[in-house]
């Protein structure tokens, strides 16, 4: 049964979360497929800029998912619905089979791959980055021997974290900012995230510092190139389809590059993002 729909426009936003673009009434969906509600892609998305970004349930909504998640959902004739929440609320929320999509720009795993529908392609890479005052300087897993990690509770890397440093020297965080301001209240000695959110939270702060990890074949699984994607609801392949030809698409006419530079990302920071190491 398709659901998309090719009528409507953005309403008023929700109790639980706000709408995002329009729907020409005369709209033909480039891919057909199932939705939780009939015109309506439902994305529970993890709150942290600059993947995605919203001050409240109703917006204004930011960052390089909104952009991108809004730009799929109109070319498939559906309005967007955005409920901005933590990783592991959004996480649980799609797995519940409360909302569509998972968005804010996620790792892609075997064990994601099991609960969720996964791309067979990618958006962006990503790997570890470390943000730690400038004098410290984190570059490698071995430099932080000793040191006091954050890390953000059920992110990818905390299992991994936890195994090469000890468990008594990672500190798990609800979010990256309390994370950060712990960093700077000397309470711990670096912030451990995709480096993209790593990134975001040293840029303006000076004194502080953003490293990607080098790669180590001693930690594959912390130092390992990543690929990023969007979970979705599982076995609905034409959903799926359509997430991979627009990856395709928006890598190839230059769309990505050009919203990770709208977001702030630094051009040679850009460039790893889109070409890997």
């Amino acid at each position: 049964m398709v659901l998309t729909a090719c009528s409507g426009a953005s309403g008023e936003p929700e109790a639980e979360g706000g709408t995002a673009g329009t729907v020409a009434e005369d709209c033909t969906p480039l891919h057909e497929f199932s939705t939780l509600e009939e015109g309506v892609l439902n994305v529970a998305a993890m709150n942290a800029a600059p993947k995605f970004h919203a001050l409240s349930d109703s917006g204004p909504f930011e960052g390089i998912d909104a952009t991108l998640i809004t730009d799929f959902a109109e070319e498939n004739c559906l309005e967007v619905l955005f409920k901005p929440m933590t990783g592991a609320a959004a996480q649980l929320d799609l797995s519940e089979g409360k909302s569509d999509l998972f968005g804010g720009l996620h790792i892609k795993s075997e064990e994601r791959g099991e609960v969720f529908g996964q791309s067979e392609g990618y958006v962006i890479y990503d790997a570890l980055g470390v943000t730690s005052a400038a004098e410290d300087s984190f570059q490698t897993i071995e430099s932080l021997d000793g040191a006091t990690v954050g890390a953000l509770s059920g992110s990818f890397f905390v299992e991994t974290l936890k195994e090469a440093l000890g468990a008594e020297n990672v500190e798990e965080y609800q979010n990256e900012t309390n994370a950060f301001e712990d960093l700077q209240a000397g309470r711990i000695d670096a912030v451990a995230n995709q480096s993209m959110m790593s990134f975001n939270l040293s840029k303006d702060e000076e004194g502080y510092e953003t490293f990607v990890i080098e790669e180590d074949s001693n930690y594959p699984e912390l130092t390992a190139l990543l690929e990023i994607t969007w979970p979705h609801t599982k076995d609905v392949p034409e959903f799926t389809a359509a997430i991979d030809d627009y990856f395709t698409r928006a890598k190839e006419d230059g769309t990505v590059e050009r919203v990770l530079a709208d977001n702030g990302v630094e051009p040679e920071i850009a460039q790893f993002y889109i070409n890997g190491r």
